[in-house]
């Protein structure tokens, strides 16, 4: 039965990675097919200054950098991890390069800060724990660039959207607390369960004032690093784009990314990011450029890093 129950599972989870691959192929067609209708790219590509990429690849850094920064706070100050901030950007730094491959980054992480003092447990505690406050932190964010849109742009739809937003965040911090109240009524010993009330534990614990800073500072620094990027690429692509439009291509693809269909939501970015400059009087291949050149930043980004720190690390091992 048990075989049976682990077979169908596996067969679930090869539907959903095919359904995925599926997903891409389609939207890469549909995108290669409306950019070829439209004949820009020759245009668009044909005037860049390649230097000016250069800034949005620094950008990038700082984003992965203060990432890392985050993540080694949150991981110290919620379970045992021993570990130097030195050995950490090096795990973290090498993590982020193996990422490329789907979970291997993840799993090379997990096995290699075992050795210092952080379980498999903990260690999928903590990844969920900031997964749980980057969804409260990042629709607060949202609701704030909602209501800059909607009073400096005077859209008032958009103050509608951002008192969504506001009540969404305010509605997934305090279920933490109403789901460990019931989970305490719970008396089960099904391993499941068990486990699920340690994380609902762990979490609720951990939701203090000296973690919730530490998102915030670091959420907020990364959410600006994130809008001067995309600033950066569209200059580099000598994109003639007011204030508004900027913000608002950044606002809408921030909030596709925040839920990922495909890994890295490749394919469908691409094709809304498109869509979007479609509907706002621009081409559609400006759309797709924007959004391959901001991940062509953090590609380059992250192979930099992957380099410089091991080129550091094998010259303070000689």
């Amino acid at each position: 039965m048990l075989l049976l129950i682990k077979i169908k599972k596996q067969m679930n989870k090869n539907y959903y990675k095919l359904f995925q691959y599926l997903f891409i192929i389609i939207c890469f067609l549909l995108i290669t097919k409306t950019i070829l209708e439209e004949k820009e790219i020759h245009n668009i590509m044909f005037n860049v200054d390649v230097y000016k990429f250069f800034p949005a690849v620094i950008i990038s850094v700082f984003l992965i950098l203060v990432y890392s920064q985050m993540i080694f706070r949150i991981s110290k100050q919620t379970t045992s991890l021993d570990i130097s901030k030195k050995k950490w950007i090096y795990i973290f730094l090498n993590s982020q390069f193996f990422d490329t491959v789907p979970f291997a980054g993840f799993i090379y992480k997990a096995v290699n800060l075992k050795k210092y003092k952080l379980e498999y447990k903990y260690f999928l505690f903590i990844y969920a724990f900031i997964f749980y406050s980057w969804i409260i932190l990042y629709l607060f964010l949202f609701f704030i660039d909602a209501t800059i849109i909607s009073i400096y742009f005077g859209m008032i739809k958009y103050f509608y959207i951002s008192i969504i937003f506001l009540i969404t965040s305010l509605i997934f911090f305090f279920s933490i607390k109403v789901i460990h109240y019931f989970s305490n009524k719970l008396s089960s010993n099904f391993i499941v369960l068990l486990k699920i009330k340690e994380l609902v534990l762990f979490t609720n614990k951990n939701l203090i004032k000296k973690n919730i800073l530490v998102f915030i500072k670091s959420g907020t620094l990364i959410h600006i690093l994130e809008f001067i990027l995309y600033y950066s690429v569209i200059n580099f692509l000598q994109l003639d784009l007011s204030f508004k439009v900027i913000f608002t291509i950044f606002f809408v693809n921030s909030f596709v990314d925040f839920f990922p269909i495909t890994p890295k939501n490749i394919g469908i970015s691409e094709l809304i990011s498109g869509t979007l400059m479609s509907l706002i009087g621009f081409n559609f291949t400006t759309g797709v450029l924007i959004r391959i050149f901001i991940r062509l930043s953090s590609i380059f980004a992250t192979i930099f890093l992957f380099l410089i720190n091991n080129m550091f690390f094998l010259n303070n091992e000689k």
